[in-house]
């Protein structure tokens, strides 16, 4: 059997119908160690788990959700995006690195118990080698050290997973609330329409430019695709962006509408493992959507044209 054979999975049914059958699971993490380390993080925590293991893990990180009302993360991110805003004192701001990289992981970190001006960067880092399963990331290593210091510290448990489940919660949010401000606040800086919601604004980004592209499982013994048994080991990779732009499903798929309601996007999962902060990750994202659309513009009128193609860079000027 060839392990490595990939299908692609591209249609919205056949994408949400992976995400409902047990017998297509997770690519699990390999031994973690002892010691504070990326093999180590991916080991502990719920993201890289199946059976036991994942619920047991699951329920430590849905536990610690629950205690940080996300409409308090809202007013927060909210408020301190206006505080960077004010502190730049009309100077440009990369909306990306300054804001959209930096307030969400901070936030979360405080909602999370911990205040220290090293989380953001060190979420950072983490987060660029969380679903890398190459050995050898000194630096991402040092940074998990780092935040099970933080955690050990102020949890008052050096209990593995609940550690690990606390720097997962703010590593998966890192890129997604990132990934979700910066392809949404073009459209709020670019093409500005009082009727639009920020919720309507972010749904639709989610669906028409998912910042999670795509999701990725392994076939079981006995996975079944199209009335077609796949072999053990297989890789299926689902196709977020293609899935979301199935026209059997979404009329005029292409077209960016925040007004089309109908079927979920499938960015933050679905069927058996959805994302358990999807609340709280939206009201990240929202507060500093918001913020940034009340106090600013792009700094210069002609990257409007360029800032809907990428967000890699997006600068913006109080007004």
């Amino acid at each position: 059997m060839d392990t490595a054979t990939e299908v692609v999975i591209s249609r919205y049914a056949e994408v949400r119908a992976v995400l409902a059958d047990p017998r297509f699971t997770v690519a699990l993490a390999g031994p973690g160690g002892q010691d504070p380390s990326m093999a180590w993080l991916r080991s502990q925590v719920s993201r890289f788990s199946e059976g036991p293991a994942h619920e047991r893990r699951r329920l430590i990180a849905t536990g610690r959700l629950h205690l940080i009302d996300p409409d308090r993360l809202r007013h927060r991110a909210h408020a301190r995006t206006t505080t960077l805003i004010e502190r730049a004192d009309g100077r440009p701001l990369d909306a990306m690195a300054d804001l959209a990289r930096r307030v969400p992981a901070a936030v979360l970190g405080e909602a999370l118990g911990v205040e220290a001006e090293a989380l953001p960067p060190a979420v950072a880092v983490v987060a660029g080698a969380y679903f890398s399963d190459q050995p050898g990331d000194e630096a991402a290593d040092g940074a998990v050290r780092r935040l099970t210091e933080l955690f050990a510290e102020v949890l008052g448990t050096g209990d593995p997973e609940v550690v690990a489940a606390c720097i997962g919660l703010l590593v998966q949010a890192y890129d997604s609330c990132a990934g979700l401000i910066g392809d949404t606040l073009p459209h709020v800086l670019c093409e500005p329409r009082p009727d639009w919601t920020v919720e309507a604004l972010m749904a639709e980004t989610l669906r028409h430019d998912p910042p999670l592209r795509v999701m990725r499982r392994v076939a079981q013994s006995g996975a079944e695709l199209g009335g077609h048994r796949l072999p053990e080991g297989t890789v299926v990779l689902l196709d977020l962006v293609a899935a979301h732009r199935d026209p059997a499903v979404f009329t005029d798929p292409d077209r960016f509408d925040p007004g089309r309601g109908g079927p979920p996007h499938l960015t933050f999962g679905d069927g058996l493992r959805p994302c358990p902060g999807v609340a709280h990750a939206l009201q990240l994202a929202a507060g500093v959507i918001t913020a940034v659309g009340e106090r600013c513009r792009l700094s210069t009128p002609d990257l409007a044209d360029e800032a809907l193609l990428t967000t890699a860079r997006l600068e913006v000027i109080a007004r």
